[in-house]
């Protein structure tokens, strides 16, 4: 579930001997200002990216962490790496090569990360931004980013990178302020969520492929939060922030719905991966007294998680699965 909620921001939230905020906007503080005040931040300052050798050769599952990205081989869990050197890294994307990108919405910067690597092998600027959710187009490599707000928590917008290089062009939709998560589908065609200036309105546009402006969709079912955007192999699959994925057709700038993938014990979820038969989401607070898991559950049928990591994960918000080469 992303930072700032619609429901949240309008709910007051008090839990006792913890400093928590009632707005998760990172205009107003970011994830820092829910953290528990007794709680020990792995700070990226404090720790050095390493990799186990063995992982180039596996699936490798990315999650990001309030200061880390860490890395286990998928599907079995195993910790096989620490990325470092971020400040709230929100966002996580893989490209057809298996690189993961990852946004940091602090440094206002998205790093590429080679399949088991260790050091960034490229860096784009997006500094007026604060850059939240990515995905890599597969049709032509271009990478767009969602984009919260500006540094000074103005409207956001829409970017995209050609070829994933250079300064992006900026996109925005009607009623759009605050840009969230993104995903493509097969053909190229873009979707995106965000919230408006109130931030209480959920809104959700498409940016066809070849097209210059997000044209507004209302979706079939209420959608109470923000989340994660990704093709499922027939499907564009939506998070509802916490315990649903729904599953949806677009044509014609109307959006049909196709299935619901209920999630048993999951809260507060933002970019889940779906891999085959397997989601995997992260949960960022599973409940209120500190930071949860990540969860594997069965994909599309739902129900009770069948695995659960919680080594090395502190507060996830995101979770991409990276094939080995020998799978892609």
């Amino acid at each position: 579930m992303p930072r700032l909620l619609m429901l949240v921001c309008a709910t007051s939230a008090a839990f006792t001997g913890c400093a928590f905020r009632q707005s998760l906007d990172p205009a107003q503080g970011g994830v820092d200002s829910v953290i528990p005040r007794t709680a020990t931040l792995p700070h990226a300052g404090h720790r050095h990216s390493w990799m186990l050798p063995e992982a180039k050769n596996e699936d490798l599952l990315y999650v990001s962490n309030v200061y880390t990205i860490t890395v286990y081989s998928f599907p079995k869990g195993k910790l096989v790496g620490t990325l470092s050197d971020f400040e709230k890294p929100y966002g996580e994307c893989v490209d057809a090569k298996g690189d993961v990108y990852v946004t940091d919405s602090s440094f206002g910067k998205i790093y590429e990360y080679a399949h088991g690597g260790t050091k960034q092998i490229k860096t784009l600027k997006d500094p007026e931004f604060v850059p939240y959710g990515c995905a890599v187009d597969p049709t032509t490599g271009n990478l767009a980013v969602a984009n919260y707000s500006d540094a000074s928590a103005r409207q956001g917008d829409l970017a995209i990178y050609h070829k994933a290089k250079g300064y992006p062009k900026s996109y925005t939709g009607y009623d759009f302020y605050y840009y969230y998560f993104c995903g493509y589908d097969p053909k190229g065609n873009l979707y995106v969520n965000g919230l408006n200036d109130y931030g209480e309105n959920l809104e959700f546009g498409e940016l066809s492929k070849g097209g210059d402006e997000i044209k507004n969709i209302l979706l079939p079912n209420t959608v109470h939060y923000v989340g994660g955007i990704e093709w499922d192999g027939q499907y564009v699959a939506v998070g509802d922030g916490g315990p649903n994925i729904y599953q949806y057709t677009f044509s014609n700038d109307q959006a049909t719905l196709e299935g619901t993938t209920s999630l048993t014990g999951a809260a507060q979820v933002g970019q889940f991966g779906i891999v085959g038969s397997t989601v995997v989401t992260p949960n960022e607070f599973l409940t209120n007294s500190g930071s949860g898991p990540v969860l594997y559950f069965p994909y599309p049928s739902g129900g009770a998680s069948t695995q659960t990591i919680t080594k090395g994960v502190f507060y996830p918000f995101s979770s991409v699965v990276s094939p080995a080469a020998s799978r892609r």
